[in-house]
């Protein structure tokens, strides 16, 4: 939640040093001062209102900008009072959002490490975007047997910089991350540590995902503490297209994507990466006992 309340501080400390530099430019020239004179009228209130939405609304700066911009144009007076304080207008609104995207530079908190996985065999992604802030854990969780039930499994903690607020962020942050691919970079690792558990010769760089249709939230259920968690779910086919001529590759595994959000813009992600052959992927599509172990520890 820290990250959230920092930039929260940095966006009102926007707007108050503009109402408090024109007060005193105003105090200078013997002139009576009105907030309406900084934004036109209810422009302080209403900006400041848009903040604290960051803190309710799902998608955040992605719908509040568009939308704040449509209800201050739709009026004649509207458009009137953008006539009379476009400049400052667009400054601030400038400022704000460059603030706002700076926030996804705050340190995002250590993941989630069950005790029951043992010390992660990775702290660090070198794939890993630098933006926005982010910690990842990986492990690799190998079968007894010596079949092919081997499982790549990362934990992370992602900074979400364009909303606060806990409702639809964990859904808003996967849709994104479909929307721009923000998958791959990440999955090299967990590749590259398949490519050594098993015998397909996968390369890294090499890879597609495609989204397997299912439902959008799962119930996963804590049978020793009675207790069931509704989480944000998306699963994935892993293709290799170096392994088959066809545009969409060869399908050689499947992905698991599991996320729970927290106040003040941060996701915490849990990736299974399971290859072909894995018995989970016919019994155990959700990776449900590492899903709970998991969240059980949030």
């Amino acid at each position: 939640m820290l990250g959230g309340l920092v930039t929260t501080i940095i966006l009102l400390s926007l707007v108050i040093s503009l109402v408090l530099y024109h007060k005193k430019n105003h105090q200078l020239d013997r002139v009576d001062f009105h907030r309406n004179q900084v934004l036109g009228e209810n422009g302080i209130e209403f900006l400041i209102a848009c903040v604290f939405l960051l803190w309710l609304i799902p998608w955040g700066t992605i719908i509040i900008v568009p939308v704040a911009f449509l209800i201050s144009v739709i009026s004649p007076a509207g458009r009137e009072s953008w006539k009379q304080f476009a400049k400052i207008r667009a400054y601030l609104i400038s400022a704000i959002i460059l603030a706002t995207v700076a926030g996804g530079f705050i340190p995002a908190s250590k993941p989630i490490s069950p005790v029951e996985w043992g010390e992660p065999l990775l702290k660090k992604n070198p794939n890993a975007p630098i933006y926005p802030s982010g910690n990842q854990y990986t492990w690799v969780m190998l079968p007894s047997d010596n079949s092919l039930n081997v499982e790549i499994v990362q934990s992370l903690t992602l900074r979400l910089p364009y909303q606060f607020a806990k409702f639809g962020a964990a859904s808003s942050a996967l849709d994104l991350a479909d929307i721009l691919s923000l998958h791959d970079s990440r999955l090299k690792q967990a590749v590259g540590l398949l490519d050594e558990e098993i015998v397909l010769n996968l390369d890294p760089d090499e890879m597609k995902l495609i989204e397997i249709k299912t439902a959008d939230k799962h119930l996963f259920v804590d049978v020793s503490s009675n207790l069931d968690y509704n989480l944000d779910v998306r699963l994935y086919e892993l293709r290799s297209l170096t392994l088959s001529s066809d545009s969409d590759g060869i399908k050689v595994g499947e992905v698991v994507c599991v996320a729970s959000s927290s106040w003040g813009g941060e996701l915490d992600l849990l990736v299974v990466v399971r290859p072909i052959g894995h018995i989970g992927l016919n019994q155990d599509k959700f990776a449900e006992g590492l899903t709970v172990e998991w969240i059980s520890s949030k």
